[in-house]
Parts: C-alpha cells; sequence; structure tokens
C-alpha cells in the first residue's frame, strides 16, 4: 500500500457517489485504477468502442458530444469530478460500448477503474446500487431538459441561456470557438456567429481576446427565459 493509494481512496470517499464505500473498498479502487490525463479538446473516449473499464471523471470537465454522418455535433452533458462516464450502457448490457463520444473541454484527469470490482461492488452494496440508480436518474433529468430546451426554445434564448451559464462558471480558459458554441446549443456555426453579432450590436456583449464578456446581463436572462 503506497501514500498515493490511500490519498486516493480518500479523494474516492469525498465523492458523493462512493461516499457511503467503507475504506477497504476504496483503497481496492484505488490499487485498481490507472490515472490517465488529458489537453483541452483532446479525444477521451470514443461512440462505438467497447467499455473496457470503469471510468471516472477525477478532475477537469469531459464533454460528451453525439456527432452526425457530416460531422456536426451537439453537446449532451459536462461531466465533472466525481461524474462517471457512459454509466447507462455499462448498467444496460453486457460486453457494452460507448453511445457518445467525449473530449476534454480543459486539462482533465479520468480514473480507469476495474469493471469487475465495480459490478462486485454494485452487487453487494444495496446503497451502492441506489447511488447509482440517482446519478442515472439526474442524467435522465438533464437529457430531458435538454430535448425540451432544444424543440422549444429558439437558438437566440439558448445562446443566451449558454453566454450566462459560461459567464457562471467562469467560462473556459482556452476561449471557445463559434462551432463549439453550436454544438452546445444545437445549432450551425453561422447561426451562432450572427447571433453574436446581434448580441454585440446591442450592447449585451463583446469579446476581447476570444472572451465573449457579458455587458448587459439582465438583457440576457430575459431572452434566455423566453420558450
Amino acid at each position: 500500500m503506497t501514500g498515493a493509494e490511500q490519498d486516493l481512496a480518500r479523494r474516492l470517499g469525498q465523492f458523493e457517489l462512493f461516499s457511503m464505500l467503507p475504506a477497504d473498498l476504496l483503497l481496492r479502487m484505488a490499487k485498481s485504477s490507472v490515472l490517465h490525463s488529458y489537453g483541452a479538446r483532446e479525444e477521451v473516449f470514443c461512440e462505438g468502442d467497447e467499455i473496457n473499464s470503469l471510468l471516472l471523471v477525477l478532475e477537469g470537465d469531459v464533454c460528451a458530444v453525439k456527432r452526425s454522418s457530416d460531422g456536426r455535433e451537439q453537446v449532451l452533458a459536462h461531466l465533472k469530478a466525481g461524474d462517471l462516464i457512459s454509466l447507462a450502457p455499462l448498467l444496460l448490457q453486457k460486453n457494452a460500448c460507448h453511445t457518445e463520444s467525449g473530449r476534454a473541454s480543459h486539462p482533465t484527469k479520468v480514473l480507469s477503474i476495474s469493471l469487475e470490482l465495480f459490478h462486485e461492488i454494485a452487487e453487494s452494496s444495496p446503497e451502492f446500487h441506489r447511488a447509482l440508480q440517482r446519478c442515472l436518474a439526474g442524467r435522465l433529468e438533464q437529457l430531458s431538459f435538454l430535448a425540451a430546451s432544444l424543440s422549444l426554445q429558439s437558438a437566440r434564448s439558448r445562446l443566451a441561456a449558454f453566454l450566462i451559464r459560461q459567464a457562471d462558471q467562469g467560462g473556459q480558459p482556452a476561449g471557445i470557438t463559434q462551432e463549439e458554441i453550436a454544438a452546445e446549443i444545437g445549432t450551425v456555426r453561422e447561426i451562432v456567429a450572427r447571433l453574436l453579432r446581434d448580441f454585440a450590436r446591442a450592447g449585451w456583449l463583446e469579446r476581447k481576446r476570444q472572451h465573449l464578456v457579458l455587458k448587459n446581463r439582465a438583457a440576457l436572462e430575459e431572452e434566455a427565459q423566453r420558450w
């Protein structure tokens, strides 16, 4: 047993999903894990690849996306520290594969944990199994909101809501491209470019060194609430 393994076990126990597990199980998870580091915009996993281990976001942000045959992307979720990757297919299928792709939004660390140990814990700990169910329910709620937003809100309103979320989260250190914004809100780059120009002309925002700075949050909030 190394000090690094003990530190990792303690860190795992701080995540809500694993907080009910005893110290010996957390240590077994730490011992069976492999740490992977990714740079900004680097691919973490690909749709169709077999899931060979339980993937846990340890630090950073993994952007889960669905890609069309022509290369367009729709962001489904941002997975943060403590979130599991591709949990639904892992629980529902044998020899499961990723049903989406994922890339690091900024420097990110992902922990790869033994599938055998994961299934052992899930089958032996009712509390852990219930925690997994709550996690799945949360993901379903997020997807339900996304579907409603794409169906009922205009691209203009979705962009306003996205800009507010970015401001509240501190934005992205490396800036964000118009293609990435389009993937976030379910539209194309040309529409994003036009809407950003409209917002800038209205005095709602300005671009500074590849960062979007809100100048009239109240106006953007009013636009974001249109359904």
